[in-house]
């Protein structure tokens, strides 16, 4: 077999380890990811790379190649196909319901109390009480939606119709349902 056959199945093997590794170390690893948890993951990838690249400058340009390519294709993936994006980088996950913190769900995605409130007050929140809806995202980053956040709006909707008429009194049409069963928040 070709050297650069070679390289190149073995860029695949580094790059689909690469993504076990990721899937497997959780959203956590992504945004909310302390010092110790990047040399972790630096090293993993080292040690990967060591055992995948062999020697020479065609082989690292063939690794490179590879590892872009495939790269780009998934992230083009991900963008067009939500089953690809949840296998890839899993799903948000709710860990905060009208002041409520899920204990299960902070457990489930690795992450302490102490590193939600973290997040919460990145956010400008001081702590769980005024949260309406606190979502772990796909990225690892914590969102959050105040629960007078979803009052603070005056508008007029037209049900039969499925619009809005905000108070400027121009027609738009009505946001698409909510995530998570936030209907059923209010």
């Amino acid at each position: 077999m070709p050297e650069f056959l070679v390289q190149f199945l073995l860029a695949l093997a580094w790059y689909a380890g690469l993504i076990v590794v990721m899937r497997l170390a959780g959203k956590r690893l992504a945004g909310q990811t302390t010092a110790f948890d990047l040399v972790v993951l630096i090293t993993i990838g080292v040690v990967l790379q060591q055992v995948t690249l062999r020697e020479g400058a065609l082989n690292a340009l063939v690794f490179v190649a590879t590892v872009f390519t495939v790269h780009r294709a998934l992230a083009l993936s991900c963008a067009r196909s939500a089953k690809i994006r949840r296998l890839v980088r899993g799903a948000p996950r709710p860990l905060i319901r009208n002041g409520q913190v899920s204990f299960e769900a902070l457990e489930d995605e690795g992450l302490s109390y102490e590193e939600l409130l973290a997040g919460l007050r990145k956010l400008g929140h001081s702590g769980p009480e005024g949260i309406r809806l606190a979502t772990l995202e796909e990225t690892g980053h914590i969102s959050a939606i105040p629960i007078q956040a979803s009052h603070a709006r005056a508008v007029h909707t037209d049900s039969e119709h499925r619009a809005e008429i905000p108070s400027s009194g121009k027609l738009r049409a009505a946001a698409p349902p909510l995530p998570y069963g936030e209907r059923d928040l209010d």
